[in-house]
This record gives structure tokens, C-alpha cells and sequence, in this order.
């Protein structure tokens, strides 16, 4: 459904090339900014392109609302993909200004397609930075986890808390579910096969603190091993909050200055030059 209209219109350029050539060579093509087959094509396609993007935006904010996942940490993924929705409509508008200045007044001049073409510019080099942004970041997270791995002990369980939350606690930081950024409360109950509100309270009781300050600060005890190691100087603050399990910068820098009172780089220093 989605290539449709791409064959549709590459056909129509085939079989007008053919007529031409084979048929009937005094045959004039139409041009593309002139009142014709081929404006009112893009017409269509400019209608078809809104109706992709609309419900495109549909499906991302229908992720967004999956109670299974990290409402924060999928919005921080989603958003520039809101923001790449919303500049192909940006795109649509100023393509549409083209079109019907060019049927009303029947011109053949292709200066009024200029803002698209230089938006659509903008957009190829804003997708190619966004894209090298997030390569890096994935290269950074895949060579820090491969170092850490060899770092990563398990951290002692107090013999004097009870079971029931042990276990709980267990299987958070033995199989690092803490480094997850996904994790929420419903799904480690799903896996537990317990009811959050159980979970909620064990935690509450024992931790003294929320499920979600619970996970950060066994997040913000990971990213402080890795900041004190002079090994991983080399990688982003960035690279080791996500690493940890914070979904965005933002969040890292909020959770460590909540739990800690100073800043990631602050902490780095102060354990570097005390």
C-alpha cells in the first residue's frame, strides 16, 4: 500500500517517455511546475503523505501510552520522531503554498518550490546528525558494557532483611534488571508473578524509599563505580547514565543530584582529586 502511488507515478513517466519517443516524438511532456498531470499528482501525494504521518504520529503515541514500558524513557526515544513527523508536515504546507500558487495562477516557475527544497535539505542533514548522535552513543554503550562486564560483582545482600524481600532484591540486582531502562514495577511483578502493590510495599518497608528511587539509586551505585574507574575516562556522561539504566541525560542528572547532592562530573572529580 505504501509503494503504491511510487510505481503509480513511475509508471506514468514511463509510459509518457515511451509515447514520446516511440509513438509520437512532437508529444511535449508536461512539466513539473506548470498546471498539468503532474501537479495535480503531487496534489495527491502531498494528501497521501499527511494521512502517512498522521497516523504514523498514531502509532508512536499508542506506544507511548503501553502501560509495559518506561512512559519516560520511551517518550525520550519517540520525541525527535515527533519532531521528524512534525517538519514533513512543515514540508507538506509549504509544498501545498507551491501547488495551489501554481494551479490559481497557472505559472511555470520553479522559485516557488524553494522553502521545500531548502526544508527538505534541512531535514536530510538534521536525520544525518541525529543519526550519527545516536551511532555514537550506541558505539560508546557497547564498548563501556564489554569493559564493565568484567568489573561487575554482586553486591552483598543484608542477611537481616527478610526473605521475601531478598528475593525481591536478589533477582533486581543479581541479574541486573536494574540496568534496564524499561523496568517498571509492573513488569518485574509480571516476572515475580506477584501484585505490585505487595512489591510496592516490601520495597516501601525495607528501603525505605518508591520502587522507582529504589532502581535509580542501585543505578546511581553503577554509574559511581564507573566514574571512580579511570578506565572509563574516555567515555561520555552521557554514555554511562544510559548505560546505567537512565533513559536520558536529563534524567541521570536529576536522579544523581537528588540522591547524592552534586553533579555526575562534580562526583567524578571529587573522587579523582580528594
Amino acid at each position: 500500500m505504501l509503494f503504491g502511488p511510487f510505481f503509480f507515478v513511475v509508471f506514468i513517466h514511463i509510459t509518457q517517455i515511451f509515447y514520446k519517443f516511440v509513438i509520437n516524438e512532437n508529444y511535449a511532456i508536461p512539466s513539473h511546475f506548470k498546471r498539468g498531470i503532474f501537479v495535480y499528482l503531487e496534489f495527491f501525494s502531498i494528501i497521501f503523505n499527511i494521512l502517512v504521518m498522521y497516523f504514523s504520529y498514531q502509532l508512536i503515541k499508542n506506544h507511548e501510552n503501553d502501560k509495559s514500558y518506561d512512559v519516560n524513557w520511551v517518550k525520550s526515544e519517540t520525541n525527535w520522531l515527533k519532531k521528524l513527523i512534525f517538519l514533513g508536515i512543515t514540508i507538506c504546507l509549504l509544498w501545498l503554498c507551491a501547488i495551489v500558487t501554481v494551479i490559481i495562477f497557472n505559472l511555470d516557475k520553479s522559485f516557488f518550490f524553494y522553502p521545500m527544497w531548502i526544508t527538505i535539505s534541512f531535514l536530510i542533514y538534521w536525520i544525518g546528525y541525529v543519526g550519527l548522535i545516536k551511532s555514537k552513543q550506541l558505539y560508546e554503550r557497547i564498548e563501556l558494557r564489554n569493559k564493565r562486564i568484567k568489573h561487575l560483582t554482586k553486591k552483598n545482600n543484608d542477611k537481616s532483611e527478610p526473605k521475601s524481600f531478598l528475593k525481591i532484591k536478589r533477582l533486581i540486582i543479581d541479574d541486573k534488571l536494574f540496568l534496564d531502562p524499561n523496568l517498571t514495577l509492573y513488569k518485574l511483578a509480571q516476572k515475580l508473578n506477584l501484585s505490585e502493590g505487595y512489591i510496592s510495599k516490601l520495597i516501601k518497608d525495607n528501603a525505605s524509599s518508591t520502587f522507582n528511587d529504589f532502581i535509580n539509586t542501585l543505578r546511581i551505585d553503577e554509574a559511581k563505580e564507573i566514574l571512580k574507574n579511570e578506565e572509563f575516562d574516555n567515555y561520555t556522561i552521557l554514555a554511562i547514565g544510559l548505560e546505567a539504566g537512565f533513559n536520558s541525560k536529563t534524567s541521570f542528572y536529576t536522579a544523581f543530584k537528588k540522591h547524592t547532592n552534586t553533579t555526575p562530573n562534580n562526583f567524578k572529580k571529587s573522587v579523582r582529586y580528594a
